[in-house]
């Protein structure tokens, strides 16, 4: 297919069921036209707790209730895409393709597998316009371990930022990718983002995370402790690397002696710490560092991660990023370079052997 500009929607869920991103960009696959148009919208209490509690059961055999909180999720995600298409609509009358992430409730990379709900198809009907969706399980079949997939977009996204430069993106998950001055890249899941303090934050205080990284600044980090915790086998293991979660369970429990404020001050320095030490993996080795995610919002994290750090470090925001909907707009790239024909997948990032395109085509059924 020749390249060529479109117009695209990325709809990604997050992993903590707090909001869907929606943005709209002009892309060809390679490039970025003008500035993105984005918006997000928190989940409805009910469909979130619904879908905690299936998560909670672990039963992906009931395929009735599979079905049915399926089409609970898609219903709400097309409802957003609707709202957001109608304020849009006239700056983009017109939207080519829809790149949607479904929402993951197992994630298991090690043996291939990934269950999201989420109807690609339904959407496709809804909305007349081609879906491009299963992008991780695409990247499984091709030889890939489902992830990092959002290298070729970073690219994209610094295209006018020196190089080489490097990417943390501090989400559940900390991930860091590389992009080098002839635009090779690098990618690889680093180990434990947020995801641990978030759950630690919540068992002791109720509190969805430590806002502003106030608990974490009131504790002290055991140094014991912390280097035990990066010993832990995912951060020794040689990238290619995705992480899931659930592998960390063990470094919880390592912690449950601390206080609050230590045992936060000690998993906030974990993140850090592990970037740094991921640093004798890089075939790259950046000029300046850039963290985007949701991690930005911790002072407390982000002041370790620039002690840690050599080079200088700014943030995706003062960058000029839309930082609040990246994965979103992630998305949307990748489903215009999977119009095209273009890589998604490369040897340094996902592992696949060769550079491959990915995700799966649905287009509108009459």
């Amino acid at each position: 297919m020749q390249i060529e500009r479109k117009i695209a929607l990325g709809v990604y869920s997050d992993s903590g069921l707090n909001s869907v991103e929606m943005a709209l960009l002009q892309t060809d696959g390679i490039d970025l036209f003008e500035k993105p148009i984005c918006m997000t919208r928190p989940y409805p209490a009910d469909l979130k707790e619904r879908i905690y509690q299936f998560i909670l059961k672990k039963d992906y055999t009931n395929t009735q209730e599979m079905k049915e909180l399926g089409k609970a999720l898609t219903d709400f995600h097309l409802a957003c895409i609707r709202e957001f298409y109608e304020a849009n609509k006239r700056a983009f009358p017109e939207i080519d393709v829809i790149g949607y992430s479904g929402h993951v409730v197992y994630y298991r990379p090690d043996n291939k597998v990934c269950i999201a709900l989420g109807n690609a198809q339904w959407i496709a009907d809804q909305m007349r316009v081609p879906v491009i969706s299963q992008f991780i399980q695409s990247d499984f079949t091709s030889g890939g371990q489902g992830g990092p997939l959002f290298a070729s977009f970073y690219g994209a996204l610094t295209a006018d930022i020196q190089k080489p430069v490097g990417i943390l993106s501090l989400g559940g998950i900390t991930t860091l990718t590389c992009i080098g001055a002839l635009g090779e890249l690098q990618a690889f899941d680093v180990g434990l983002g947020t995801a641990l303090l978030d759950h630690w934050i919540f068992k002791h205080t109720g509190a969805e995370m430590d806002f502003d990284g106030l608990i974490a600044s009131k504790g002290k980090v055991d140094h014991r402790l912390l280097e035990y915790l990066l010993k832990d086998d995912f951060y020794q293991k040689q990238p290619p690397k995705t992480a899931n979660k659930n592998e960390f369970v063990e470094l919880y429990e390592q912690v449950r002696g601390c206080s609050v404020s230590d045992g936060a001050a000690t998993l906030t320095a974990l993140i850090a710490h592990s970037i740094s030490n991921a640093r004798h993996f890089l075939t790259i080795q950046p000029r300046e560092w850039i963290i985007i995610g949701g991690g930005v919002y911790n002072p407390t994290l982000v002041r370790q991660i620039k002690s840690v750090l050599k080079e200088p470090v700014r943030t995706g925001e003062e960058c000029g990023f839309e930082n609040d909907t990246l994965n979103a707009q992630s998305y949307a790239f990748l489903s215009v370079r999977s119009l095209m024909g273009l890589p998604i997948s490369f040897p340094q990032t996902t592992g696949v052997f060769e550079p491959v395109t990915g995700g799966k085509r649905y287009e509108p059924q009459s």
